[in-house]
């Protein structure tokens, strides 16, 4: 899985790909990493990180499969979305930004619906800006969906997580200081 796009912001188009083992462990499925590297502007690439904790592995996606839904670059940053469940389903889209040498988790959404009662458009979701602090919970009744409450708020800017440090399948207070 490749994504391409200005992620350094020098005009020179970058790349972001998926590198998965060939075997894993005694049977176990292979290990995933984030592989991104900067265009050089003759044609080469030059390693920014490999970040190998960042992918979920294919059988992390419960019932639903392989989790990995994509990656792509979007302004300038660069966006990992995770998909999965059975009939509780759950979604997540992380956003890293290369800014002062390194590369930080910047956003995150996520979430969680029943698919007997709910969809992906009104599911319980979160969303995290965390350059700015600022905050969006949408919780859906479940029962109701089309009854949901929105709140907003500012949790405080907090020291931002670095890519290298972060890992998919670890709980949202990882970037939530």
């Amino acid at each position: 899985m490749l994504a391409a796009g200005d992620l350094n912001k020098d005009g020179v188009e970058d790349a972001a790909v998926i590198l998965e083992q060939e075997t894993g462990k005694d049977g176990e499925v292979p290990n995933r990493a984030l592989f991104i590297a900067f265009g050089d502007g003759n044609g080469g690439y030059q390693q920014s990180i490999l970040a190998v904790k960042a992918i979920l592995r294919a059988d992390q996606g419960g019932a639903w499969g392989d989790p990995l839904e994509g990656i792509s670059v979007d302004n300038g940053s660069l966006v990992i979305s995770f998909y999965g469940g059975s009939n509780d389903r759950w979604y997540a889209n992380y956003r890293f930004r290369f800014q002062d040498n390194d590369w930080y988790l910047i956003g995150a959404t996520m979430g969680s619906y029943f698919t007997g009662t709910m969809t992906r458009e009104n599911a319980n979701e979160e969303d995290y800006n965390l350059l700015t602090g600022d905050y969006i919970i949408r919780a859906t009744d479940e029962q109701n969906p089309s009854k949901s409450k929105t709140t907003k708020g500012n949790r405080g800017k907090a020291p931002l997580l670095k890519l290298k440090d972060f890992h998919a399948d670890a709980e949202k207070e990882q970037f939530l200081n």
